[in-house]
């Protein structure tokens, strides 16, 4: 049977913002109301904590893993939690065109390897018990809604910030414009689709991403562009394709001070093997009460790493008439 936390995090975007009673509003109101009960009645019982943590382990990881864009424009890939993650390309090997029965040159195969980090992703929060099964389930909603939000913006941040680290302002691969031309993003595309290679796999993805300030500037140029695209992706971001690459539209995420992740001025291109995320087994979620005051604390985290390691398939345009 599906648990209260499920529902209410499945019913809760489908509740009618009016008010008005929908067969999913009054189920979501029976999902709040039974939690609630529960919590009141089973607050002491250390496995109503223990079956909320899964609840929220399989919520919140479902939400980072298959809602997050991020892997449909990248190499991402979901490992084991103890498992190495080594990238590993093979060179040297030489083909030569000779007359018949001629000798073929020798050559050696060599190999590069590169290990990616592991880092741990997460939030910490806390609460007084008291609120907390005053209304437990409105603590739970919130915790699903703006962790899953939270995470993303973060992951986003992320990869970003490794971007700008492997494309600083002195790399030749970036570039500094006062108003972006039809010809910079063309060019970009050209140059990182050129430096894309064979990987066995089948074709590249090459995509462009920035903010709305950036990114509408593109469907401006009109010639090859297509503005259709499904509604679940439109409502996600992915705002169709300009010569051959994906655009997408990266949301403004933002800290708790407002100052943005992703600054407004920047459009990215570049190619789905520029670099590689790995995601290291699933979200793990505790809880418990501190023992010396009355309250309880959540901590959900997720081992994560990240590795740009060819630069030269990406471009980074700045345009400086755009406000950051």
């Amino acid at each position: 049977m599906t648990s209260a936390v499920k529902t209410l995090a499945r019913t809760r975007a489908a509740v009618d913002p009016w008010g008005r009673s929908n067969e999913a509003t009054e189920e979501y109101q029976k999902a709040h109301d039974e939690l609630n009960e529960r919590a009141k009645a089973e607050w002491s019982d250390p496995a109503f904590h223990r079956e909320i943590a899964t609840d929220l382990e399989s919520i919140l990881d479902y939400q980072f893993t298959f809602e997050n864009l991020f892997s449909t424009y990248l190499n991402v890939q979901n490992v084991g939690e103890f498992d190495r993650v080594i990238l590993r390309e093979r060179r040297g090997l030489k083909v030569f065109y000779t007359s018949r029965g001629g000798y073929i040159e020798e050559s050696q195969m060599r190999s590069e390897e590169w290990e990616l980090p592991r880092d741990t992703l997460g939030f910490h929060v806390s609460e007084h018990i008291d609120k907390l099964r005053m209304n437990f389930a409105e603590t739970i909603e919130d915790m699903v809604a703006l962790g899953g939000q939270r995470l993303e913006a973060e992951v986003n941040r992320r990869m970003f910030n490794l971007l700008q680290a492997a494309v600083p302002n002195t790399s030749p691969y970036y570039k500094s414009v006062a108003g972006m031309a039809k010809s910079d993003l063309d060019t970009a595309i050209r140059d990182v689709r050129d430096a894309i290679k064979p990987n066995g796999m089948g074709p590249v993805p090459v995509t462009i991403i920035g903010r709305a300030a950036m990114v509408d500037q593109v469907s401006d140029f009109n010639l090859g562009f297509d503005p259709e695209a499904t509604e679940e992706i439109r409502a996600k971001g992915r705002l169709g394709v300009y010569r051959g690459a994906n655009i997408v539209q990266v949301l403004n995420y933002t800290d708790d001070s407002g100052t943005s992740f992703i600054p407004a001025n920047e459009l990215w291109v570049f190619g789905g093997t520029v670099g590689k995320f790995a995601l290291y087994g699933g979200l793990q979620v505790k809880s418990w009460d501190e023992n010396t005051v009355d309250y309880r604390h959540y901590l959900a985290r997720k081992d994560i790493g990240g590795l740009f390691h060819h630069n030269g398939q990406s471009r980074r345009i700045v345009d400086s008439t755009v406000t950051t």
